[in-house]
């Protein structure tokens, strides 16, 4: 059986927008939640690295939601 500090820990646990892995700190993006682990290295990394392409293709979810494309009818 868990005990009641267990349980506060579990659900304080958020999924990261970028790693998708469960993490306690970090920021919040709308309704999207940034580690600050991902944090760090998105602030940190150049545009030539390989891994700042997958940022923003992450970091789109957060364009989306700001600006929801909408299709026009022809």
């Amino acid at each position: 059986m868990k005990s009641l500090l267990e349980e506060k820990k579990y659900e304080s646990l958020k999924e990261c927008l970028i790693c998708e892995e469960e993490k306690g700190k970090g920021i919040h993006l709308l309704n999207y939640f940034i580690c600050t682990e991902c944090e760090h290295d998105i602030v940190t990394s150049d545009t030539d690295n390989s891994s700042y392409r997958y940022y923003l293709n992450r970091l789109k979810k957060v364009k989306e939601a700001l600006m929801p494309s909408t299709e026009k009818n022809a």
